[in-house]
Formats: C-alpha cells, structure tokens, sequence
C-alpha cells in the first residue's frame, strides 16, 4: 500500500514538475519571439519595403541568427543569401532570400528536403503630401488619414505580417538545431524576399536556386501571419491535407500539444509563399492565426501581438515538422491530386462595373445611328478549369441604348453575359493572367422610352435579347480590366418590324473578392 502511494505521488510530483517546466520554456520562447518581432517591426527597419536600408538591416539580421542556430548555409562559401534581381515597372530592384538548412542524420531520407519558410518584406514607407500619402514604392495600399502633417513619414510596420512568421520560423529553426539527432529529412529554413509584390522570392527560389533540387522538396510549411493564436481561436493549417495522412498527423499532435486546429484542408493558399510550391505538385501548409491585427495598417506593431500564443503555435510546428521528418514516405495525398488534374475545379466571386457606349444597327436602312453612353454593374462567378480555362457566368444591370429618328432610344435590362475565358498567362499563383474571352448573353428588357415615349414591349418591342460577346483581359491581384464588344443576335422590334440590333463597346473594372 505504502509502495503504491509512493509511486502515485511521484507520478503527480512529475507531472506538476514537467507542467512547470513546459511553461517555463513557452515563457522563454515567447520573450525570444517578442524581441524577433520588436527589432524587424521597429521604425528604424522602414517596413521593410524593396530598396530600403531597413530591409537591407532585416536580412542581416535574419542570416545571423540562422548562424547562432548553427544552420548550413546556402551558400558553400559561407553566404546565407540567395541574391534576386527583380524587375518591378520599370526598375530593377535587388532582393535576396535568406537561407539556412539543418542536414538529416537518416543516411537515406536526409536528401529529401522539407521547407519551412515564411517572408520578411512588408510595404515599406511614404510620405503624406497634400495630394496623400505617396508610397516609397507601389507595393501595397493604406489609407489616408487628413489628420497626418503634410511630408510626414509613415511606417507600415508589419509586425503580424509577417515579423511574426518569420521569428516563428527562426524560433523552430533553434528549437531542432539543438535535436538534430530526431531529424531525419533535411530542413531548409527561408527567409523570402518580395512576397508582397507577386511571390517572387518563392518563385525565384523554385525556379533559380542553385543549391536544392526542387524534385526532392517532399514538402513546404508557410508561416505568414502567426500572432493572433489566441484572438483567433486556433490556429488554420490550409495544405496539410496535401500531404498524405498529413490531416491526421497534424491533428494527434495538435491534441498532445493543446492546439485548436481550425483548418487541414488539401487546398493550397494562392496569396502566400505556398503557392510556387503547389503549382510544382508539392504539398503546402499555411500556418496562419487569421486577419485578425490591423492588417496593411500603420497600426500593425509589435505590441499587439499575442507571444503566448506565438510560441505554442512554434512549439507545435517544432513536433510536428520533426514527426514528418521520420515519416517513412511523404506522398501527395489523392484530394490533392485530384485538385491538381487539368479539370479540377475552383469557384470565386467578385463584383464588375462597365462603362462605354452604345448603338442600334438598322441593316436595312439608310439611317445611321450615333452612340450613347452605356452603363452595367453587377456581380460575377468564376469556375476555373485548371489553368487554362475559366467560366464566368454574370448578373449584372444594365443602361444602353442608342440615338434615334425618334431622338434617343433608351432601354434598362437584366443582362447575363455568359463567358469561357482562356488565359494565355496564368503566373505567380494565378495572380496574374491575361485572356481573350468570348460567349453569349440574354437581356430582359423591364423599362426604357423612345424619343421620350415609352417602350410598348406588348405590342412593339421584345423584351429578350440575345447575342454574342467577344474581348481581352488581364488580372492582376485580384483586380481585373477588360474590353469586350457585344453584338444582339436577335431584333429589337417584334416580329414583322424593322430589322434592328443592339450593339456596344465596354471598359470593364471588376473585383474578384
């Protein structure tokens, strides 16, 4: 009896003393983290942006703590610099990615690769003048606020984004130097340069580095975002369901470690650093706490972060990316491979507005008409079929019209235009694309007047309309700028009338959200 008693209060006795001693090392990592973030978020770093001296400081700083972790670096000369030469308009701006990597002991498995990387430029500056802010450099958006002293310089900080991420990556980067011996698969740790204007540092890695056969990267971890754990109630790991038996994995250790896990789909994210690495078929997690700090703010600064939560969020990973290190194989998952088929299927969303003008054509007859201007607004839906083809159907409002013997015809309608769209340039994660575009429409027409007489479309005019439209495009972040022409198959009279068709001409601005 007095033996049983003795080993369940040696039992408890270690469990207090291991508790303790957990929360003694997350309490340490968090005052690492804290000073990650408060020097690469300080004001003396410019926001980071491309050109400045801060980045410059950033990078630096970056490359010697990879060195006191005691990771290789990139270079075989000593160098943890992957050096880039980016053209951005019309400048050349240099940039560098920042890398170190921690060889697997397994005499097999450590010439696979894992990488775990997470970017470290922001928006940089500007300066406010009496026409608003001008940005150091066209990388990003904020927003004005009239309270601001004219030539004032203001800071986009970007503590959340991403100082966060990349002390995170810098936090287990020192945690797994100091167990190499659980590591099998080499780690290669990134720093990535110029994420915020397209991805480049991730593509560039992917397309130019000259140390890692990207053939043997079996898998990536994106850390952009990671400060909000808490505020967000858990942490989303989008792509770990890529990996083959990845969502399960991360979930088991996710309950050992006390993590909530909010998201391990197989779908890869397209606006961060993971999505490079999934257009080449390599599995990709995003490891983020959500939008939760004011994001692309001035606001954004190292105070508001929650480290608490940061080194929990660090300290899952850590356990996590040591497992799959060991893991006898890492596959593609089938959910993956199936979202990688030409025919894979992606649904979006966004809102339109088009400008021109337009006219009725009177085949038959000697009058000529002028344009009006013409006006539609409405939302839209995208299915992308793989990379090549995207069908977007459309609700939109529209005003049109045209002069007439009578004056000026003016008709409103319900319009939905049916378009396959074939992008010709789909890069950077489908950040940018360029496509001609062609399909049909159908109108219902439910007002207008002619020469100020409103329209009989009892007796005299159809309301229905159909036609073909036809036009080029591009896309970049989101944002989309087309022209297109439309032509009316059908006549505007009813049967028996003359023959009239609608036609028109649009600059289209949309939105995909």
């Amino acid at each position: 009896m007095k033996k049983i008693l003795f080993i369940s209060c040696f039992f408890i006795l270690s469990l207090f003393i291991t508790t303790d001693s957990i929360a003694q090392d997350n309490g340490a990592a968090a005052e690492r983290l804290k000073a990650h973030v408060s020097f690469l978020a300080a004001d003396t770093l410019e926001g980071r942006g491309l050109g400045t001296e801060g980045k410059i400081f950033a990078k630096k700083y970056i490359a010697e703590q990879f060195r006191l972790s005691g990771l290789h670096p990139y270079d075989p000369e000593g160098s943890y610099f992957q050096h880039l030469n980016l053209r951005i308009g019309l400048a050349r701006v240099p940039a560098a990615n920042v890398i170190g990597y921690i060889e697997g002991n397994d005499p097999v498995l450590k010439d696979e690769y894992i990488v775990v990387g997470a970017h470290y430029d922001h928006l940089g500056y500007e300066f406010t003048s009496e026409s608003g802010r001008m940005r150091n450099l066209l990388l990003g958006s904020g927003e004005a606020d009239t309270t601001e002293k004219k030539n004032e310089k203001i800071i986009y900080r970007g503590a959340d984004d991403n100082a966060s991420g990349v002390a995170a990556m810098m936090e287990i980067a020192r945690a797994m130097s100091l167990n190499k011996e659980k590591i099998k698969r080499s780690i290669i740790f990134i720093a990535f340069d110029a994420e915020e204007s397209g991805l480049f540092g991730a593509y560039r890695f992917i397309e130019e580095n000259s140390r890692f056969d990207i053939k043997k990267v079996k898998l990536m971890f994106s850390l952009d975002m990671v400060g909000m754990y808490n505020k967000n109630g858990g942490l989303i790991l989008k792509g770990i369901g890529a990996l083959e038996g990845g969502a399960k994995l991360a979930e088991e250790i996710a309950a050992v470690k006390g993590i909530t896990l909010k998201d391990v789909s197989a779908e890869i994210e397209l606006q961060t650093d993971t999505a490079p690495f999934g257009d080449k078929g390599i599995p990709a997690a995003h490891a983020f706490t959500g939008i939760e700090s004011p994001y692309h703010k001035t606001e954004d600064t190292y105070d508001k972060l929650e480290y608490d939560g940061m080194a929990k969020v660090s300290g899952y990973l850590t356990g996590l990316i040591t497992e799959v290190s060991g893991m006898p194989a890492l596959k593609s998952s089938a959910e993956f491979l199936g979202k990688k088929e030409s025919f894979a299927i992606q649904t979006e969303y966004g809102v339109l507005a088009g400008l021109g003008t337009a006219h009725n054509e009177y085949p038959d007859e000697f009058f000529i008409a002028k344009s009006v201007f013409a006006v539609n607004l409405g939302f839209f839906i995208q299915l992308s079929i793989g990379k090549k083809f995207t069908f977007q159907p459309e609700l939109l409002v529209s005003a049109d019209g045209s002069k007439s013997p009578q004056g000026t015809f003016r008709r409103y309608s319900a319009f939905v235009p049916v378009h396959i769209k074939y992008n010709l340039i789909n890069i950077f994660g489908g950040m940018v694309k360029a496509f001609p575009f062609a399909g049909g429409y159908y109108k219902f027409s439910f007002a207008g007047n002619n020469g100020g007489v409103k329209l009989d479309f009892e007796n005299q005019y159809n309301r229905s309309e159909a036609g073909i439209s036809l036009g080029i495009g591009v896309e970049v972040m989101r944002v989309i700028v087309a022209g297109n022409v439309q032509m009316a198959l059908t006549k505007l009279p009813k049967a028996g009338g003359e023959k009239i068709y609608s036609s028109g001409s649009y600059l289209t601005l949309g939105y995909r959200l």
